[in-house]
């Protein structure tokens, strides 16, 4: 049996992936490990050049953008019997030395069953990738944004956990990013997959929640560290990322929590998605409240 079944997603991101393979192979685990690299459809040659550079690779080349979940389940479904952790890694990432060895000994030590670490943006400043479950008093915090008025004096609990204060040591969580996330056999051999009724966004804080109503418990640990390209211009609105965040909130809410919980979420996003939009438009940053306003047609 393998340690560690690494999963890889591409879709027409060559460049990132080469890198990313790069820095895998020059920074690999200790333990006995295979990658798996899925591409969704790609028109940028994607295929032909992971075969060229990396023929270890093992590689499935999917006809359709079939998006996130299904894509990662493609090799999940085929690798997971034998592997103890199966690890879903963005293509945008770069490996740093020794993440792998301590990301996988975080797991071993704790038991947990979802485990993730400290990322990074390419300046290796703080990136926020975990959060608590979206109940209602965390999904109040991040709509309402009082967590951004305390997390520089203490983390509150949010849904989108912002504060650097909270991202010290080692620590059980709520939900983690599917950008490096790290699963035990034993979880996927309790609730299964990703949810593939979830194209993008959401289909990560879902698998979680399951995990959690199964009895496994999630950490992030500061031991092991991870570059994660993504997000980088964040100081540019991004309306998919935005939009998909507040989707993925919706049909979670309708999955776990029933139509009702659903409506009110709705009707508090709304209401303060308006809100974001006036305070932007009063800060004079006219981009981000029309791209907030594209957000709320779009939900």
């Amino acid at each position: 049996m393998l340690d560690l079944g690494i999963v890889i997603l591409n879709y027409n991101t060559k460049g990132m992936t080469l890198d990313c393979l790069r820095s895998l192979y020059k920074h690999p685990p200790s333990c006995k490990f295979e990658v798996w690299l899925v591409d969704n459809a790609s028109e940028d040659g994607s295929v032909d050049a992971v075969r060229k550079h990396f023929p270890r690779v093992r590689l499935i080349a999917n006809d359709t953008n079939s998006g996130f979940a299904c894509g990662n389940n493609l090799a999940l479904r085929k690798i997971y019997k034998n592997c103890r952790y199966c690890l879903l890694l963005n293509t945008d990432t770069i490996i740093l030395p020794g993440a792998f060895d301590r990301l996988v000994d975080f797991a071993d030590r704790t038991g947990y069953g979802i485990t993730t670490c400290r990322l990074l943006f390419p300046d290796h400043s703080f990136q926020a990738n975990v959060g608590s479950l979206p109940s209602l008093g965390p999904a109040l915090s991040w709509l309402t944004g009082i967590d951004d008025i305390f997390r520089k004096i203490t983390p509150i609990p949010s849904y989108h956990q912002e504060s650097k204060l909270f991202y010290k040591g080692e620590r059980e969580v709520g939900w983690i990013s599917g950008s490096v996330m790290l699963i035990a056999q034993k979880v996927m051999r309790k609730i299964g997959f990703l949810d593939e009724r979830i194209f993008m966004y959401g289909e990560d804080v879902d698998y979680c929640l399951r995990a959690h109503k199964a009895a496994f418990k999630l950490g992030w640990t500061d031991k092991a560290e991870i570059i994660h390209i993504g997000g980088a211009s964040s100081d540019k609105p991004k309306l998919r990322q935005w939009t998909g965040e507040f989707k993925g909130l919706l049909y979670v809410y309708k999955k776990h929590y029933g139509r009702l919980p659903q409506f009110g979420m709705r009707l508090l996003s709304y209401i303060f998605i308006l809100a974001r939009i006036v305070a932007f438009l009063l800060l004079g940053r006219s981009e981000h409240a029309r791209t907030y306003a594209k957000v709320i047609i779009s939900i």
